[in-house]
């Protein structure tokens, strides 16, 4: 298509333009977008020539209303006297609209208890609000306990869920880095000398940091997992053959 700067998708044409030639058999030319039919409006045309604002108007009331400004009222600050938190429904704040639906008042004399964003409580633990870069350590949770967050920022990475954070001292509020202990409750689901082993490679790969330096000074034999997994099977199951059958016990 002349004119079209888009990368090419199939058949020669960008994928607008392809898409325009498997439904109307023919490439479309580029039209300007249209502009509501309400003179002064300004905004792009969705239905019937009008911009979505006085397409409601239309729809809900039969009549565009062309003298009267999209937008909401002049009324930017809550109508509650004192109050100058921003207009979310009914010319109120949010939390004086929720006192007037659960109470039927929007009681302007109580105060409202503000937040210093210091964190809450939760059965002892400190619970805190987690900035949007360190979010991905806590599976993307707006809001974490401190002491795991604490923990996982020191690890740089998020911690399962089998980790659990334990205090030294005893004190769930202190979250000193130096008071926090990381503890583990990974281990195998099965009793098999396989499993077993398996277990420890995958132990020792998540949690020792020296493995190089150790696995240098051990035999290869010694040191690899897949070498230590092997042999104990054919050992259990050349135990396993010493044992007389259930059929041989019934004669």
């Amino acid at each position: 298509m002349p004119d079209c700067g888009r990368p090419v998708y199939a058949r020669g044409h960008c994928s607008r333009h392809y898409r325009q030639l498997l439904r109307h058999g023919e490439v479309q030319p580029d039209r300007a977008p249209a502009v509501c039919a309400v003179v002064d409006c300004g905004r792009a045309a969705v239905t019937r020539g009008w911009c979505h604002g006085h397409y409601l108007r239309w729809s809900r009331t039969g009549d565009e209303q062309a003298d009267v400004p999209l937008g909401r009222s002049g009324c930017t600050s809550c109508s509650v006297p004192g109050c100058a938190r921003p207009v979310a429904k009914d010319a109120m704040c949010s939390a004086h609209w929720q006192r007037l639906v659960i109470s039927g008042s929007v009681r302007a004399d109580d105060p409202w208890r503000l937040t210093a964003g210091i964190g809450s409580l939760h059965h002892g633990y400190r619970r805190v609000a987690v900035p949007e870069r360190d979010r991905w350590l806590v599976g993307g949770l707006s809001s974490a306990p401190e002491h795991r967050l604490v923990m996982a920022r020191s690890f740089g990475r998020r911690l399962s869920s089998d980790e659990s954070v334990h205090h030294r001292n005893g004190d769930r509020q202190d979250n000193r880095l130096e008071n926090l202990e990381l503890w583990s409750r990974f281990q195998p689901t099965g009793a098999r000398v396989e499993d077993k082993l398996t277990w420890a490679c995958e132990l020792l790969r998540r949690y020792d940091g020296s493995t190089r330096e150790r696995s240098a000074a051990l035999p290869p034999r010694i040191w690899s997992c897949q070498a230590m997994v092997r042999p104990a099977v054919r050992i259990g199951q050349r135990a396993l053959s010493w044992y007389p059958r259930a059929d041989s016990n019934r004669r």
